[in-house]
């Protein structure tokens, strides 16, 4: 008689549980797998305590996949961990224990036999915001509520700021679901991409101020004759914190072009607070529907940051934009930019998490003013990004204790625009592009 196999320890059990569909894809026509599957190989079941008996045979199979799926998981570049139902790591690959021991957990950095929550909710303080995110949506997948969770998540080590991408996906087996945990480091992928689009913008500013005459970038895009022509109809003005241009439903009296301010155009919704859907400076102007001709504001044109601007009668702005090309074009084409970043807005909005969005909008502000200091409240920035006051003040804080960024009696103050990049969420780099290219 042959002696009893070894007990399986229930981490065994549950990981192979875990994986089997996965098992499945990954070693299909292994033989031994396949053998078991058709039934070839047999099981006895313990009808006291309900576990199950694997005799020789089964074990030497579901060993030999089993070291099949760990040769698999560790041939994999990305960091990856499995989790069972209760969300404790069962098994993880190379990549992920060599994080573990590089960043001594840090980074939630989770060692196999401890819970994943768990270790979300002991984060540090600079961590906590991202943590909680990422416990909440790996909640929901092993909830069944959904199948996949994905997110960006910034941490600070000693060398400095590193960008990751966690992404967690849920695997329903026997009545319960257990989730696969991957991670990529894409800080270098981000720094490429910031490089490029700072490239791309340095070459439209260059090319905005060689138009000698105003630093409204839209204006500085028109031919010498048709910017002289224009001009006759352009007032200075300064626009201070607060002012209203236009409400919802009035009439646009004048097109506002700034130079140095900065124009938030919210939406007004009945009973709800505002909520901040563009952003325009010096890249473009208010009041582009007069190109469309419709008079009549949409939306609540509030200025937030104080600075000089020119503006043009509504008439006089529709008569010389009919008879310039030039002026069409320009007008066009911020128009449309205009509309993709209300669309993206509106996603990012949904989507990501406070503190990214409002690292990207501290980091457009400063590219339309040109400064990294300003004058926000709380307050201000709430009905800005559509959240509670309190959302803000975590956000902010989080950003301060990471020290990208220093708030004092209303004063923001941007200390590591690298590090604020990288905390912010992806829609930077496409508003960022959308922006600074509209009106060249």
């Amino acid at each position: 008689m042959n002696p009893a196999p070894p007990a399986r320890s229930p981490s065994d059990l549950t990981a192979e549980a875990a994986f089997k569909d996965w098992v499945r894809r990954l070693v299909k026509g292994a033989a031994e797998l396949e053998a078991l599957e058709a039934g070839q190989i047999d099981a006895v079941m313990d009808a006291a305590t309900g576990s199950a008996i694997l005799l020789p045979g089964a074990q030497a199979a579901l060993q030999g996949s089993s070291r099949l799926v760990l040769s698999a998981l560790d041939a994999l570049p990305g960091e990856v961990c499995v989790l069972d139902s209760a969300g404790t790591v069962v098994m993880t690959n190379k990549a992920w224990r060599a994080f573990v021991v590089a960043r001594a957990g840090a980074g939630l950095g989770v060692s196999e036999g401890a819970n994943f929550l768990a270790a979300c909710r002991n984060a540090g303080a600079p961590e906590r915001v991202h943590a909680e995110a990422v416990a909440a949506g790996l909640r929901e997948v092993l909830a069944g509520r959904r199948k996949l969770f994905r997110c960006e998540y910034v941490c600070q080590f000693p060398g400095g700021h590193c960008a990751f991408t966690l992404t967690i996906a849920g695997i329903a087996q026997d009545g319960a679901v257990h989730a696969v945990v991957t991670r990529e480091n894409v800080t270098e992928r981000k720094h490429a991409r910031l490089a490029r689009g700072s490239g791309r913008a340095k070459t439209s500013r260059i090319a905005a101020v060689a138009r000698a005459g105003t630093p409204n970038r839209l204006l500085a895009s028109l031919p010498a004759k048709e910017y002289e022509r224009l001009l006759a109809g352009l007032e200075l003005v300064k626009l201070s914190y607060g002012d209203v241009l236009y409400e919802p439903g009035e009439q646009m009296r004048y097109a506002y072009f700034p130079s140095d301010c900065l124009v938030s155009l919210l939406t007004v919704v009945e009973g709800h607070r505002a909520l901040e859907v563009g952003l325009v400076g010096r890249e473009g102007m208010v009041g582009s529907r007069l190109a469309l001709g419709i008079t009549v504001s949409p939306v609540r044109a509030l200025v937030q940051a104080t600075g000089m601007a020119v503006r043009i009668k509504s008439a006089r702005f529709l008569q010389e934009f009919r008879r310039s090309p030039a002026l069409q074009r320009a007008v066009f084409r911020f128009t449309d930019a205009l509309m993709m970043q209300v669309t993206q807005t509106a996603a990012c909005n949904r989507f990501h998490m406070v503190e990214a969005r409002l690292a990207r909008w501290l980091l457009m502000t400063r590219e339309r003013l040109l400064s990294g200091e300003f004058h926000l409240t709380h307050e201000f920035l709430a009905d800005m990004l559509g959240v509670r006051r309190a959302g803000v003040t975590a956000a902010a804080s989080a950003l301060q204790r990471q020290k990208l960024i220093r708030y004092q009696r209303g004063i923001i103050t941007i200390l590591d625009q690298q590090g604020l990049e990288l905390a912010a969420c992806s829609c930077y780099r496409h508003l960022q592009v959308m922006g600074l290219e509209a009106a060249t």
